[in-house]
């Protein structure tokens, strides 16, 4: 940003302005710290700048009071606010913008709106330069932060019900809420991916991470499917109260290779393991645990197999 509004003013001034403040403006305002953000939120904010800075322009020609002048300029930039929104949020840049053009603007403008728009489009192809190739947002590294959050999380949620299931402590019961809020955050950054995939194909210097993100997306959206299947074992035990070592000890062979299937590792060893460990008989209470986490069993036995088709992939790839 401070890249941005430097060589914008810088610009501007080289081509004849004075004090070109919008210049420098328009990549403050329209580049963003937004990891899935880049090109494309930039034209968006933007746009709602040039069309901010026609809506004051056009205020000022009107011959009423400053406070109608205002009110008019903050209604009509808030209706267009809404029809050039950025992403699912409202393009503030046209209010904010016609505002400006409100405070510094006199009714004699006509000179002073040729200035302003071409200031806004020096400051605008500034910004697009520097949000592509200076310091582009790196939507990988961001999806690699959210995965490894939730291998943490994860593992930690598991270990904390096999705990419960080897003492039969309660710790399930008191920790219930927290995998609750945990799986609705998996969820969330499932929906980040398309976020992801929309950055990169406006970001000249981030398409080349496309198979990256495909990868990524493989693990993400089984580490949301590894929550609901978590969540729905602590409510089991914390409702059953079992307490088994056979099947805590299956639970951290789970909570094992779910976290190396994450982490791109092999889980076959604790994924046999927790397969013999599930193979015994269980009755009573304990028998609605073992089901459950067959079912866990089953969903990270089919993503160890997605991810030896996503090695095998990058392999050939490379």
């Amino acid at each position: 940003m401070a890249i941005g509004g430097t060589v914008a003013w810088w610009l501007a001034v080289e081509l004849g302005a004075t004090r070109p403040i919008f210049a420098a403006l328009v990549p403050l305002v329209a580049m963003t710290g937004d990891p899935f953000a880049a090109v494309s939120v930039s034209l968006g904010r933007i746009v709602g700048v040039f069309a901010g800075v026609g809506i004051g322009i056009g205020f000022t020609h009107v011959g009423t009071a400053s406070t109608w002048r205002v009110a008019g300029v903050l209604f009509v930039g808030a209706l267009g606010a809404i029809v050039l929104k950025v992403g699912s949020r409202p393009n503030l840049q046209v209010p904010i913008a016609g505002l400006f053009m409100i405070g510094v603007a006199t009714t004699a403008a006509g000179p002073l709106a040729v200035q302003r728009i071409w200031e806004t489009a020096t400051g605008g192809v500034v910004a697009i330069v520097v949000a592509s190739f200076v310091w582009p947002p790196d939507p990988v590294r961001e999806l690699e932060r959210q995965l490894g959050r939730l291998r943490h999380e994860l593992a930690a949620d598991l270990t904390t019900v096999a705990a419960d299931l080897a003492s039969g402590s309660g710790e399930a019961a008191a920790h219930l809420d927290t995998v609750r809020a945990h799986s609705l955050d998996a969820v969330r950054e499932v929906f980040e991916i398309d976020a992801a995939r929309h950055a990169l194909r406006w970001n000249p210097l981030r398409r080349r991470d496309e198979a990256a993100v495909d990868l990524l997306e493989t693990r993400i959206n089984l580490a949301a499917r590894t929550y609901r299947h978590a969540r729905a074992l602590t409510r089991d035990v914390a409702d059953t109260g079992v307490a088994e070592p056979g099947l805590a000890a299956a639970t951290r062979d789970l909570a094992d290779a779910a976290d190396r299937i994450l982490a791109g590792a092999d889980p076959r060893a604790p994924l046999a393991r927790a397969a013999d460990l599930l193979a015994r008989g269980y009755g009573g209470e304990s028998h609605v645990v073992a089901a459950q986490l067959r079912q866990l069993l089953a969903d990270l036995e089919a993503g160890g197999k997605e991810r030896e088709v996503g090695t095998v992939s990058g392999d050939a790839e490379t």
